[in-house]
């Protein structure tokens, strides 16, 4: 009676094992590295909502047949080591099948050679620096590398906006010096001058010597690249009298940057990747747009966007791939011309897209197309 009663209890243990692991075996976990505390939060805030709206898509349209997507989020406070505790986290404690993040260049380049090493794909919506580019057969990223889109920030200086004379003003760290070096290098061999050059820390506030040095340089516009600091480097221009036009990134649609510029936004003239509009109301765009609206009571911004981009990216990938999140990197590097709300994205060799850069400018605290 022992023997039976003891292989009853075998046969129940083994069945609520295999019960936990079919459970498991309907879920996909995603792991999700983005800034939510610190200088980055509001992009990494608004880049989650657009992530996990996609997601919550997929999760309602999904065939029955097709387990469930879930987010294992964390928060790397634009910290490099930071970002590598969490992916650790991530890969060794939730044993997540893929990662999207993280969003800044100086995270994605610290945390891609884990995901490398062990071989979990990373997607990044945001990291633009050049690096990134050789980091990796498991390391992808929708946004623009600004080893194209710098190229195309220093064309358009020239022409149509006509700048000759820009000064650079750029945080010290991998994404400024990587865009500082791409967008110099073309500027001047396209005729423009350096007419100065100004570094910061990531984080400064006091940017008034850099800007009394630029100010005897006279310059057409300042080339401003950031990633909080852009409020205390505009105010402070103005306080001194610095010349030039503001000449700067999409980062400078971030909502909470825009409130607090005010009217000192207007006229700040920045170069857009791709092909989003939040103004859009008709094709998937415009759904993309009212959905979203609805439901975090506020307009998606450009790093929603990217951030819902990359959770459809993701899910689709993971469909082609049938659920089996081994053959995930062969699945999104065979992604083509994937109708993303930000353009069209399909994926080289090296994990990277190809984006079409325009100029937009504020005006009354909108952001808009340039016009000359």
């Amino acid at each position: 009676m022992r023997n039976a009663r003891a292989a009853l209890l075998a046969l129940f243990l083994a069945f609520v094992a295999l019960s936990s692991c079919s459970r498991r075996g309907r879920e996909i976990r995603v792991g999700v590295i983005l800034p939510l505390s610190g200088g980055g939060a509001s992009l990494g805030k608004s880049c989650l909502d657009g992530i996990q709206l996609a997601i919550d898509e997929t999760n309602a349209n999904k065939a029955e047949t097709f387990p469930q997507i879930r987010l294992v989020i964390e928060d790397d406070e634009l910290k490099p080591a930071v970002g590598v505790s969490a992916f650790q986290r991530l890969a060794t404690v939730d044993k997540v099948d893929a990662v999207i993040g993280p969003l800044s260049s100086g995270v994605a380049l610290a945390v891609a050679p884990l995901a490398e090493n062990k071989h979990v794909v990373m997607l990044s919506p945001g990291a633009s620096t050049p690096a990134l580019s050789a980091a990796g057969e498991y390391v992808f990223r929708n946004e623009l590398s600004e080893e194209y889109g710098a190229k195309a920030q220093a064309l358009l200086a020239l022409k149509p906006l006509g700048f000759k004379r820009i000064a650079l003003l750029y945080p010290n760290n991998e994404y400024g010096v990587g865009t500082a070096r791409v967008f110099r290098s073309e500027y001047q061999r396209l005729g423009g001058k350096i007419v100065g050059e100004e570094t910061f820390e990531q984080g400064a506030t006091d940017f008034r010597t850099a800007l009394i040095r630029i100010k005897t340089a006279k310059p057409d516009a300042i080339f401003v690249v950031f990633q909080d600091e852009i409020v205390n480097i505009v105010k402070q221009k103005v306080q001194l009298g610095v010349p030039g036009v503001v000449y700067t990134t999409a980062v400078i649609e971030d909502t909470s940057i825009l409130h607090s510029l005010g009217e000192l936004a207007n006229g700040i003239i920045y170069t857009h990747y791709g092909t989003f509009e939040n103004s859009q109301s008709a094709g998937p765009v415009g759904l993309f747009v009212k959905n979203y609206a609805s439901r975090f009571k506020e307009p998606p911004t450009y790093y929603s966007a990217l951030g819902y981009d990359a959770g459809g990216i993701m899910a689709q990938a993971l469909k082609n791939a049938g659920g089996n999140t081994s053959g995930l990197k062969d699945a999104l590097h065979g992604i083509q011309n994937f109708p993303g709300v930000t353009g069209e994205t399909s994926f080289d060799k090296n994990g990277d897209v190809t984006k079409p850069v325009v100029l937009k400018v504020i005006r009354n605290g909108n952001a808009l197309p340039y016009e000359p």
